[in-house]
């Protein structure tokens, strides 16, 4: 999946989560064929439970938060069905995408988060001497909360 591949590059220099927030396609709901059959979580056991089954199928390493049963998360930041948003270091909204599924741009966030947390100069600088692998030369630095 395209956004584990963003994870891998940046997990080392920014703080990653996804964030489960309520089912998009519920069994109970709203669902495309194409979908498997999970019924709207009631509980927030549940909700857990579906969130590492996804995790899972989808085989994402990408930490997983769990949006409350009020929805707060979702609510807050308008994100369902799915929403990519980046956050800088003083939690400000550094980029937000439309809404899911067209609207779930992985490359263009990629592009605002190249932005935000560029390689360290050290890697920049192996990068242009031809170094396949810029980033073994110096771990950059984690993005502060």
């Amino acid at each position: 999946m395209r956004l584990q591949e963003v994870y891998d590059c940046f997990k080392d220099r920014a703080d990653f989560y996804w964030i489960y927030v309520r089912e998009a396609h519920p069994s109970d709901g709203f669902r495309p064929a194409r979908h498997v059959s999970i019924e709207q979580p009631t509980t927030f056991g549940r909700r857990t439970q579906v969130a590492s089954t996804c995790s899972a199928d989808l085989k994402l390493t990408i930490p997983v938060l769990v949006d409350d049963m009020e929805d707060t998360v979702a609510k807050a930041y308008n994100a369902l069905p799915d929403r990519l948003f980046i956050l800088n270091s003083e939690g400000t909204i550094a980029y937000r995408g439309d809404r899911g599924p067209r609207g779930f741009k992985v490359d263009e966030m990629e592009q605002a988060l190249a932005k935000l947390v560029p390689a360290s100069s050290v890697a920049q600088s192996s990068a242009s001497k031809g170094n396949k692998n810029p980033r073994s030369t110096r771990r950059p630095p984690k993005l502060r909360r």
